[in-house]
């Protein structure tokens, strides 16, 4: 019972963390973490993103989500994803990137891990796994979704093209929230 209640603050921290995203200027979010707020977008871009079957080894496997970013983002999503499901999978954070990325079905890239991830991307244009990291860059590399910085506000983009090249299916209430990105730059 207890396990349920920790869970649903989590869940319920999680979604309020990722509104306060799109209402709070950048520079008053650094005092309650970005960190956190990140991480919670990114368990909330879980519930509007939908994945193949194939995208998975059997019925109960579960969901892997995989961080290359240093130890304070990761355990940042640890605590949020901990106990978490998506859709009825359990979802399990990866202790480090595997060799095969295709195996994590979202990555996070951090800024700091731009040359790994110029040479990682391009093996996960066509699979089905959400590639989430910094800038417009990232877009423009084929990434899927990006956090941004406008008129002082976190904010993300996402390229409709990259989820439909990765076989990902994007909810309506997902994009409507997002900035759009077909490849031409974010006026």
């Amino acid at each position: 019972m207890a396990f349920l209640i920790a869970a649903r603050r989590r869940t319920s921290a999680a979604i309020f963390a990722a509104l306060q995203i799109l209402s709070f200027p950048a520079h008053a979010q650094r005092p309650q973490g970005e960190d956190t707020l990140k991480a919670a977008y990114l368990y909330n871009f879980t519930k509007f993103i939908e994945w193949p079957a194939s995208a998975f080894s059997g019925t109960t496997a579960p969901f892997t989500v995989c961080v290359l970013a240093d130890d304070r983002f990761r355990r940042e999503v640890e605590g949020i994803f901990t106990g978490e499901k998506v859709g009825e999978r359990p979802i399990e954070v990866a202790p480090s990137a595997p060799d095969d990325l295709k195996l994590c079905h979202l990555v996070y890239f951090s800024r700091t891990e731009a040359e790994r991830l110029a040479k990682r991307l391009p093996e996960l244009r066509q699979a089905p796994v959400l590639t989430v990291g910094e800038g417009l860059p990232f877009l423009e590399q084929g990434g899927l979704i990006a956090f941004i910085v406008e008129s002082d506000r976190v904010r993300f983009a996402i390229s409709r093209r990259s989820a439909t090249t990765a076989g990902l299916n994007v909810s309506s209430k997902l994009l409507r929230v997002a900035r759009p990105y077909d490849g031409v730059p974010l006026p």
